[in-house]
């Protein structure tokens, strides 16, 4: 506690003195060690408060009921000078026989008080009654017993179905215990039936009649009654109402469409552009290596198109979406499109940076001539393939990211299949 009190009052002094040439951080670093030194000031306090040990070798007992509690010590034996570290544990104080007969005689009054419960007395029982496993702020430990469980069960409720008006005598036995000293108790009471109202009295008399039906033998079928006492009865199937069931089934299934149907359209639409990425420098090579050997745009252009599906019929190639586009290009020219606008329909369609800057090439070819265009997309197509990289590693990492959650969950599994049985191995 000294040690804490002299490095709080250095670190208070310090930074009153050196308040403007210490560095933040440095400032961040005392004001911890001089937070840590306050607790263990105050901790030191606190422990000085209360000391455990008093007059060199008197340890305060808890009074009866305050339970144990444990105290670290210092041992020197034969006056060494370095003592031992020694654990004491120092039990509760323990009554004397006539404490205990006093708490055992206030247990049985507390019995006698409060185990009607609800009920009027012990001489008519008709609900349950109150039973404890301790009395007396837990100083006197009880344990019940009747001697008729068929009536009151081990928690105190009247469980027999049918008692004669008269009522039936139980009796109660309580083995007291409180430190050493064992006191048993027994005492009767008188149980009857319970008050019922008119609605119980009428469920009553119809369990009686139906269970009285399903005794008889020989019977094919269960006659239901159709009276009860005064009560005239008309039985009829209850309606499962299924078909509503489904139809509101169907209903809140429905308002989910949208919902699926706009997540798979924007997935679909996330692969697309993920494909049109990936398939962008492939295409663009295969066009400047077709106009590097002398054909014209527009045949080098038909060329992949149609090469692709023709692979398509015969189903060598996956369906390639920069490719289906080429195809649909080609229709318009086909159809009487012009050549440049066919070119920015396809960078329209495609969508994307590179693909209008490929578009742009293209017009562009078509403006000024070829010179040059075939280095130009052959510079494309190489600064394509890096991109390519760049998203492959991309996508490998978002991979990792997705594989991580299915992960943490296995090793929980495993987890769990190697702690079970060693916490059973542990228990046997």
């Amino acid at each position: 506690m000294i040690v804490c009190a002299v490095v709080l009052a250095a670190c208070v002094l310090l930074g009153l003195i050196c308040r403007r040439s210490l560095s933040e951080m440095r400032k961040k670093m005392l004001g911890v060690i001089a937070a840590s030194a306050l607790i263990g000031l105050a901790a030191g306090v606190s422990d000085s408060g209360s000391p455990v040990l008093t007059d060199g070798n008197l340890l305060q007992r808890k009074p009866n009921g305050g339970g144990s509690y444990g105290a670290d010590l210092s041992l020197y034996v034969d006056g060494e000078k370095e003592g031992a570290d020694y654990h004491v544990d120092v039990p509760e104080q323990l009554l004397t026989v006539r404490e205990e007969q006093v708490y055992l005689d206030a247990a049985e009054e507390e019995i006698t008080e409060e185990f009607p419960g609800e009920n009027a007395s012990v001489n008519c029982i008709r609900k349950r009654v109150r039973i404890r496993d301790s009395y007396q702020n837990g100083k006197v430990d009880a344990e019940w017993s009747f001697d008729n469980y068929r009536i009151m069960d081990a928690s105190g409720n009247v469980v027999a179905k049918e008692l004669s008006d008269e009522g039936e005598l139980v009796r109660a036995r309580v083995l007291l215990s409180c430190g050493k000293t064992e006191r048993v108790t027994e005492f009767y009471f008188q149980v009857f039936p319970e008050v019922l109202g008119e609605q119980e009295r009428f469920l009553q008399q119809l369990e009686r009649e139906l269970s009285e039906q399903g005794k008889k033998t020989g019977e094919a079928f269960l006659t239901l009654p159709d009276a009860v006492g005064e009560h005239r009865l008309l039985w009829e199937e209850r309606a499962a109402h299924t078909p509503e069931k489904m139809l509101l089934f169907g209903g809140v299934l429905a308002g989910f469409v949208p919902a699926v149907v706009r997540s798979r359209e924007e997935q679909a639409r996330k692969k697309r552009e993920c494909l049109l990425e990936l398939e962008y420098p492939d295409m663009v090579s295969k066009l400047a290596l077709l106009l590097g050997s002398g054909m014209t745009m527009q045949g080098a252009f038909r060329k992949i198109a149609f090469s692709y599906e023709k692979k398509r019929k015969v189903h060598r190639v996956r369906e390639m979406p920069v490719y289906d586009e080429m195809m649909i290009a080609c229709r318009e020219m086909e159809s009487g499109v012009g050549e440049q606008k066919a070119y920015e329909h396809f960078g329209e369609r495609c969508g994307g940076a590179m693909y209008r800057k490929f578009a742009n090439i293209l017009t562009q070819n078509l403006k000024k001539g070829s010179q040059g265009v075939v280095a130009l997309l052959e510079q494309e197509a190489e600064n394509a393939f890096e991109e390519r990289k760049r998203a492959a590693k991309r996508y490998g990492e978002e991979a990792g990211t997705k594989l991580l959650f299915p992960m943490m969950i296995m090793l929980g599994i495993v987890m769990v299949i190697l702690i079970i049985p060693a916490v059973f191995a542990f228990q046997i």
